[in-house]
């Protein structure tokens, strides 16, 4: 197994990480089989990929569990998942993402088809993207692609990443405070932090920008990433040095 992959393993797992934080937030203490369990067994199918490609690194992270184990008031099993073992899972990921992102600089980047210069735009719920895009394609010349923009012909949000990337040999990363945390402080959306780990794994940490506005918390997994800061609703401020970066990607001045 090659680093393709993992990439496509590490994708697979964002995508039944947000399914999972769904189906927590839902409130429910029990949520039945029918609901939950393909994601405990398609999470286990990734895991296993991901240990055989790197045991030195993923080995000790076992799969988890996919018996339904919620009992009633009476200590009777129901047949239904509780919300611990959801828990359990999201855990279980973050911790795949976290070791992800800590060894990036050990693991080389994903070998993949020769792709046109084109820079893949992530985001969240926010628009400041739309101004990078303009800035790219208009004042750098660049070729850019934005999931949205694409038609999706049946495919799922992870099939478009995946087929996104491809035709992509770097990417830009827009970090807003779209969501807010516990203790009320902005953070980025679930799929943007995720897809942070996805594009290192994919390009390589010197092919992704992360342009990150000021006072949107970062997750301590990420600390060691560098990024681009940029006041709240001014993103123009970052175009001189995501400029710069680019150059150094694609040569220019």
């Amino acid at each position: 197994m090659g680093m393709e992959d993992i990439g496509v393993a590490m994708a697979q797992l964002a995508g039944i990480r947000k399914a999972v934080e769904g189906a927590i937030g839902t409130g429910n203490y029990r949520i039945p089989a029918s609901e939950v369990m393909s994601l405990f067994i398609r999470a286990n199918k990734q895991l296993s990929i991901i240990r055989a490609s790197y045991p030195d690194l993923f080995g000790d992270i076992p799969d988890v569990p996919t018996a339904p184990a919620a009992f009633d008031f009476q200590s009777m099993p129901t047949g239904e998942f509780h919300k611990g073992q959801l828990q359990h899972l999201a855990r279980t990921i973050d911790e795949v993402f976290e070791i992800r992102a800590s060894s990036a600089l050990t693991m080389p980047p994903a070998p993949h088809k020769p792709a046109p210069h084109r820079v893949f735009i992530s985001h969240g719920r926010a628009q400041d993207w739309r101004a990078v895009q303009a800035y790219v394609e208009k004042d750098l010349g660049l070729l850019t692609m934005e999931l949205a923009q694409e038609a999706s012909a049946g495919r799922t949000i992870i099939e478009k990443l995946e087929s996104g990337a491809e035709q992509c040999d770097s990417a830009v990363i827009v970090m807003t405070g779209d969501d807010a945390d516990a203790e009320g402080q902005a953070r980025a959306r679930e799929n943007v932090i995720h897809e942070i780990g996805y594009f290192h794994g994919r390009y390589g940490r010197s092919k992704v920008i992360l342009l990150h506005e000021d006072g949107v918390s970062v997750p301590s997994n990420l600390s060691g990433i560098v990024y681009v800061p940029f006041p709240k609703g001014l993103i123009a401020a970052a175009e001189s040095t995501l400029a710069r970066e680019l150059h150094a990607i694609y040569g220019g001045p």
